[in-house]
C-alpha cells in the first residue's frame, strides 16, 4: 500500500529539520505523486520504485528537498512494503535528475530498481 499523502505532509517538518532543509511542501503535489505511484505499482514489489518515480517527477512537492525526499520516501515505502532496498544514497540523486528531465521512463526506473528491492528478512 502506497504511503499516505496526508501523513507525508504532516511528518515533513520533522524530516526537513533532520535534513536541514526548509520545511515547505506542496500538499497538492504530494497527493498527486501518491496517486501517480498507486497507478504505477502493479504489485507490492514495485511500490518503492513507483514512489521514487512519482516524487522524482514532481520537484514542486518538496521544492527545498526534492531529491532527498524522493530517496527518503523510497526507503520508507520499501520498509512499509516489507522490502529492503539496496541503493546507496548517492545513487538516488542522478536518477532523480534523469526522471525529472524525462530521460528515464517508468519501465527504465522499474528495471533499475528491480534487482535492488528484495523481501526483508
Amino acid at each position: 500500500m502506497i504511503l499516505d499523502a496526508a501523513q507525508i505532509v504532516a511528518g515533513y517538518p520533522f524530516v526537513a529539520r533532520r535534513l536541514r532543509r526548509v520545511a515547505r511542501c506542496n500538499p497538492v503535489a504530494v497527493q498527486q505523486a501518491c496517486e501517480r505511484a498507486r497507478a504505477l505499482a502493479a504489485d507490492v514489489a514495485q511500490e518503492p520504485a513507483a514512489i521514487f518515480f512519482a516524487f522524482a517527477e514532481r520537484r514542486r512537492a518538496f521544492p527545498f528537498a526534492w531529491k532527498a525526499m524522493a530517496a527518503f520516501l523510497t526507503r520508507a515505502q520499501a520498509s512499509a512494503s516489507g522490502r529492503s532496498l539496496d541503493v546507496a544514497e548517492e545513487d538516488f540523486d542522478p536518477l532523480c535528475v534523469e526522471v525529472l528531465y524525462r530521460r528515464v521512463q517508468w519501465a527504465d526506473a522499474l528495471a533499475w530498481f528491480g534487482p535492488r528491492v528484495t523481501r526483508a528478512t
